[in-house]
């Protein structure tokens, strides 16, 4: 194991999140707000020494990773960037306490939307602004590593990285990857401003318009209010929220081969597929549960279980005013089901979506369906393909793993909620949505099916442990489980 790349690019990590911070700095001191623009400036110098000595400290040394040090660099990140990124949080007493500083900024660099903010309304607009830019930039970190993750295993289907990295093959390798990670920012950056454009049309404010922006192309959910019926105020705002909350959980080398020429890239793809008949089918039995369990009008009907199946499936985690029926307002408990399925299958491989993903769940389904065949036809020779490739073995063994560690981390994390004091339906829902990232999704979920008319959930009740519980369910989610478990492997720390 050379630790001296992990290290470096730690460093380089936290300069870039330093420097994110004079974004901060500049519109606090626009607003007259010296103090609060002093917690960001102390907060970016101390982020900025630490950077400046982990590169310092290792500028002689090698930095190029290997796949056992990109593991533990992207682990490392993942925990040591919220902890700076929480010290505005922290330092001016927007969140006075360090475990929900942390867990907040967790929660955006996770892209999870989570939050332990009791009061989104009085909170200052600059920690709001800093909210959605951690998002924003979980989001494209997640998109790189993926990528990196699915090149190592070799994984069926598009990978963004592989595809950017191919273009340029008369360059080393090292200036390949630089211009493929530029590469895809720039089409990132080109979404969200798209985005931001659209939404401020749309009827947004502009500082809503961006702060959005940033959270639904990331598929982050943090708000800027806590009423979502004041914050998407037409039907129009909802409209410009689903189309790009579908962009940011499709694959992203799709997105980089439009942009490069090929306008079919998106048909061509079945993942992009599978999420389309995923959105259509799911809105429909959600529309028909609604149709059928509340006295909503048909077009109100097919606007809540279009948008909320949209959410759900890409891990966003919006979640639309709850649903008035017979004078209360609820959720029918068939669709709080329904969402907690889609949140649990997630968007597409390469894409800043959470959950086990719809390549996955289209490997494990042609396996059941050639086991199903065998039992007919037991000395057929069946070959599987996705997207054009034949699948490996190894390949259906890394699906496999993945989804019987993604069940059992969903019992885990929810007996040990229970044992804190919570509830089966909340440890279960808690569980469920914080493992696929869309913690913001728990509002309908982690109550009675009975709730209150406002519709936003704060994290801030619930015990310091069963936060860091959280925490570590986010990490795992976000990282997929192979890269932080295979840290416990000694052999991964033998040369």
């Amino acid at each position: 194991m050379l630790f001296a790349p992990v290290f470096t690019f730690v460093g380089w990590a936290l300069g870039f999140l330093s420097a994110l911070m004079a974004v901060p700095i500049l519109f606090a001191l626009a607003q007259g707000q010296s103090e609060l623009a002093l917690s960001f400036l102390i907060s970016a110098i101390v982020t900025l020494f630490f950077s400046g000595g982990l590169i310092l400290a290792m500028r002689r040394e090698i930095t190029i990773l290997g796949r056992r040090e990109t593991f533990l660099a992207a682990t490392l990140i993942w925990i040591m960037v919220p902890a700076f990124a929480g010290l505005p949080f922290y330092l001016s007493d927007a969140i006075p306490s360090a475990t929900n500083s942390y867990f907040e900024a967790l929660s955006g660099f996770t892209t999870n939307g989570a939050t332990v903010i009791d009061d989104l309304n009085v909170q200052a607009r600059a920690i709001l602004l800093w909210r959605s830019m951690i998002q924003w930039t979980g989001g494209f970190a997640i998109i790189v590593f993926l990528s990196i993750l699915a090149s190592a295993f070799n994984s069926p289907g598009n990978n963004p990285l592989r595809r950017a990295i191919a273009k340029n093959s008369r360059r080393r390798v090292s200036r390949r990857v630089g211009y493929a990670v530029f590469s895809l920012l720039k089409i990132y950056a080109l979404l969200t401003a798209i985005c931001i454009v659209a939404l401020w049309i749309a009827g947004m404010s502009a500082f809503d318009a961006i702060c959005y922006a940033f959270s639904t192309l990331s598929t982050g959910g943090f708000m800027t209010s806590n009423s979502a019926g004041t914050a998407f105020a037409s039907r129009a705002i909802e409209v410009v929220l689903m189309v790009f909350m579908i962009v940011g959980a499709v694959n992203f080398s799709l997105h980089w081969s439009f942009f490069n020429g090929d306008r079919q890239s998106y048909f061509k793809d079945p993942e992009y597929r599978y999420l389309l008949v995923t959105i259509v089918f799911g809105s429909f039995f959600v529309f028909f549960l609604m149709m059928t369990q509340t006295d909503m009008s048909i077009p109100d009907t097919l606007r809540y279980a279009v948008f909320n199946t949209v959410s759900a499936i890409t891990t966003t985690g919006y979640n639309l005013p709850l649903i008035s029926g017979q004078g209360e307002y609820y959720w029918p408990l068939g669709a709080l089901f329904l969402v907690l399925v889609l949140i649990t299958i997630g968007g597409s491989t390469g894409s800043t979506a959470g959950g086990i993903k719809l390549m996955r769940i289209s490997i494990l389904m042609k396996v059941a369906n050639t086991e199903v065949n065998r039992l007919s036809f037991p000395s057929s020779v069946y070959v599987m393909n996705y997207g054009g490739q034949r699948v490996l073995r190894e390949q259906i063994l890394s699906a496999w793993v993945f989804f019987v560690l993604y069940c059992v981390a969903i019992v885990f994390v929810t007996l040990i909620l229970a044992y804190n004091g919570l509830d089966l339906q909340s440890s279960l829902s808690l569980a469920v949505t914080n493992l696929a990232n869309a913690g913001s999704a728990a509002q309908p979920l982690i109550t009675d099916v009975v709730v209150g008319q406002e519709n936003f959930v704060s994290y801030e009740a619930l015990p310091k442990f069963s936060k860091w519980v959280l925490c570590v369910t986010m990490l795992l989610g976000r990282l997929e489980f192979i890269a932080v478990l295979s840290l416990l492997n000694p052999a991964l720390w033998r040369r």
